[in-house]
């Protein structure tokens, strides 16, 4: 918005400075008179108007409802979108730019003295405005789409940042910290970054917070061995915003799909195939993070000489706790407990199929584990007899193929 005065500023100056001149000479002037390029420029300002207000309208209406089904935290990765930016900029910029144009024509005048590359642009805005709000709007039904929504997040989700191995953890003394400059939510971690920078330092470090926790002002962020000579570029990789957002990356995303699943599953909602479609998500999601698995005992660390260690940001710290948060809000609906619990022997079946569960022994008690306690949680809510009967037949299946060490057939 602050650049549509300069914009308009610099394209008066040309126009002053033979520009209009130029296109009077090859015939290519968009109005025939001063008097039609103001009435031009007027409508084109009501039109600019009545868009701005249309997609303001149109997206507030949207995400008020969408707020009560899909949670304002989807809105806000809506909002993050550069698409979004980009048409709420555009839409700004090209109104003060018209109205201000509009100011500068003066309807009796000469053609010659009107600034019509001013109104070639306005008109050039409005075409490029219109084929935007289309697009933009488009969009907003597709974010607003749940099931787009959920797909989208899985796929922004199943993509781990960073390879992490296990190593034995450190067990000497942690003197050191750098400790949180204020309260609020770890905003993510340049950890490219940090490993640059901690290189040449000696011994131990430990990244004591991941993305998305919460910390106070004064909590220990970092601990090392040895003291750093100064933390005030440390701060600067590892971000602190004032509330949970898209920028936290899997964390946010992962419990994002279990907020969505569990307001399906609310009485106001009762949306069993929104439930189903996140359990899905889930699933492609700890797929797509089963590299990072760490064995029991391990530290998850990063870099070459593993020096930096990362509790809490390996497969478990990720996903224990949204996959409780799903158990919980699933136990009540046997159909959405019994496909979760099927999806985890599924999850299952590629190592095993391949010949490589010894690798992923860890990794499967785990999801075991997980569709045990769901299966005994579900088994408990249920008010019938065959659906509890269905419950625990589902989880047998996958105690069988867990116990033969194969597929089943």
């Amino acid at each position: 918005m602050i650049s549509a005065p300069i914009a308009l500023a610099a394209v008066l100056h040309l126009d002053r400075n033979g520009l209009t001149a130029w296109l009077l000479d090859r015939d290519l002037a968009p109005v025939e008179t001063a008097d039609a390029a103001k009435e031009v420029v007027g409508i084109i300002a009501g039109i600019d108007a009545a868009y701005i207000t249309l997609y303001f309208s149109i997206s507030l209406i949207v995400l008020t409802i969408a707020a009560g089904n899909l949670g304002v935290r989807l809105i806000d990765r809506w909002l993050g979108k550069r698409l979004v930016r980009v048409s709420i900029g555009g839409l700004s910029f090209t109104l003060i730019f018209t109205v201000l144009t509009l100011a500068s024509v003066d309807s009796e005048a000469a053609l010659a003295d009107t600034p019509l590359t001013a109104v070639a642009a306005c008109i050039g805005f409005l075409l490029i405005n219109t084929a935007m709000l289309a697009v933009a709007l488009h969009d907003l039904g597709r974010t607003m789409f749940v099931d787009s929504a959920i797909d989208e997040l899985a796929r922004d989700a199943a993509r781990p940042r960073f390879k992490l191995e296990g190593a034995a953890p450190f067990t000497g003394k942690l003197a050191y910290r750098v400790a949180a400059p204020r309260d609020g939510y770890v905003e993510g971690m340049e950890l490219d970054k940090l490993e640059r920078r901690l290189a040449a330092h000696p011994g131990a470090i430990r990244i004591c917070v991941a993305p998305g926790q919460h910390v106070l002002n004064g909590e220990t962020l970092i601990a090392l061995e040895h003291e750093l000579a100064t933390s005030d570029d440390i701060l600067g990789d590892i971000p602190i915003g004032s509330f949970r957002s898209n920028s936290q990356g899997a964390v946010f995303q992962i419990r994002l799909l279990v907020e969505i699943a569990a307001r399906a599953l609310s009485p106001a909602v009762n949306d069993f195939y929104t439930a189903l479609a996140v359990a899905d998500a889930l699933t492609e999601v700890i797929v797509g993070h089963r590299e990072t698995w760490v064995d029991d005992g391990a530290m998850p660390v990063i870099g070459q000489s593993g020096t930096l260690e990362l509790p809490g940001q390996d497969f478990r710290g990720l996903f224990q706790g949204p996959l409780a948060a799903f158990r919980q809000a699933a136990a009540d609906y046997p159909s959405v407990a019994i496909h979760m619990i099927r999806n985890y022997r599924r999850i299952c079946d590629i190592p095993f199929a391949n010949a490589v569960q010894v690798h992923r022994k860890g990794l499967i008690n785990f999801l075991y584990d997980e569709a045990k306690s769901l299966s005994e949680h579900a088994a408990a809510r249920a008010q019938h007899d065959a659906d509890r009967e269905h419950i625990l037949t589902a989880f047998d299946e996958f105690r069988q193929m867990r116990t033969a060490g194969r597929t089943p057939s």
